[in-house]
């Protein structure tokens, strides 16, 4: 559909998918639909916290020096090709290293930020812009995954304690750690579920869309003694070129899941290793993503970061259809949900019910 691992490869196809979609949720919605709230996980979007410290000339801290630091921004450079996408406060200092929850009107000689900055590649946000203004839209928001994963798999207290979500997509594995209600960090690695796939493509010898229905049907990352003995009849493409089926032990079609699962665990853990070294003093994991459906990946992935691990659904849907609360609709969920809190609508779950016949017919 003109997209590919989050970025645009044909602008005139993904226009085209989009006008498509929103042709038919106008139909459902019943009105015009304007602009729209988008995820962008194209160009590996990263997270990163940057301090910056004011002197305060007379010692009496005012509206315009918190917001001369959170519009300062010398980073913009330092990334080549990528742009700032938003800048929020983590935690404001004033003397003595004292936190505050808000500067404005205290007496002190300096005023330190230690903001959180998102970062986002320039080309790849442009041509998703230009993609949808074709279609006579507009963009109100671009959010990367970890921000509205956070929204729908998450409740407050796992993101103020402190939680790594983990979201292994089709083509990317998107990180994010959430610590004091805030997204501190966030990464993507360019892995995910489509790889597992292809690996049974080759193991196999078989069809993609074959391999994706093995994957979705019988996959599994975990072994038990019972999987040498059931049986999968599995469509191979023999010597003349033709399918023919054939029965395989299930537990072939683990051991080929599996080594691929924990290296996306381990990319992770050398990504947090190298960039975030501190992720190492939070004891909960939270996986989503269309991925984290696999059979036993939960129990792989404690054995991988020690700590306790549950799948991501949507959460706090009350009479959502039940389609939607899975961890394949954990994005399109979270951004909904932001859009709506944003716009304090409350006809979400009419809508997300409405959404059900979309993937349905």
């Amino acid at each position: 559909m003109g997209l590919n691992k989050g970025e645009v490869i044909d602008l005139q196809k993904l226009s085209n998918a989009i006008s498509k979609a929103v042709e038919k949720a106008e139909e459902m919605a019943g009105f015009r639909i304007s602009n729209l709230t988008c995820n962008i996980t194209g160009g590996l979007p990263f997270t990163t916290i940057t301090s910056d410290t004011l002197q305060i000339n007379d010692n009496l801290i005012k509206k315009e020096d918190v917001l001369k630091l959170l519009n300062l921004n010398k980073t913009e450079n330092e990334y080549e090709n990528y742009i700032l996408l938003r800048r929020k406060p983590k935690v404001f200092k004033i003397e003595n290293n004292k936190e505050v929850d808000n500067p404005v009107g205290l007496r002190s000689k300096i005023l330190n930020l230690e903001a959180i900055n998102t970062f986002v590649n320039k080309n790849v946000i442009l041509n998703l812009k230009k993609s949808i203004e074709l279609c006579h839209l507009k963009v109100n928001k671009f959010y990367i995954t970890p921000e509205i994963n956070g929204i729908s798999t998450m409740i407050k207290e796992e993101r103020d304690l402190g939680a790594i979500i983990i979201d292994i997509g089709a083509s990317l594995t998107s990180i994010g750690i959430y610590l004091k209600d805030k997204l501190i960090y966030s990464s993507v690695i360019k892995i995910g579920g489509i790889h597992i796939t292809s690996d049974l493509v080759k193991g196999l010898v078989t069809e993609s869309e074959e391999a994706e229905k093995l994957k979705i049907l019988h996959g599994s990352a975990e072994r038990n003694q019972l999987d040498d003995f059931k049986k999968i009849d599995v469509k191979i493409i023999n010597e003349k070129g033709e399918l023919t089926s054939h029965n395989f032990p299930k537990s072939m079609l683990i051991g080929i899941i599996k080594p691929r699962v924990e290296e996306i665990f381990e990319l992770v853990i050398n990504n947090l290793n190298n960039y975030f070294p501190e992720y190492s003093k939070i004891t909960k994991v939270i996986l989503t993503g269309g991925t984290s459906n696999l059979n036993g990946i939960g129990n792989i992935a404690k054995s991988c970061f020690k700590c306790d691990i549950r799948i991501g659904k949507p959460i706090g849907l009350l009479n959502a259809p039940d389609l939607i609360q899975s961890p394949n609709f954990s994005c399109l969920v979270g951004l909904v949900l932001k859009s709506s809190r944003e716009k304090n609508n409350n006809g979400i779950f009419s809508f997300l019910e409405k959404l059900k016949k979309i993937f349905l017919y």
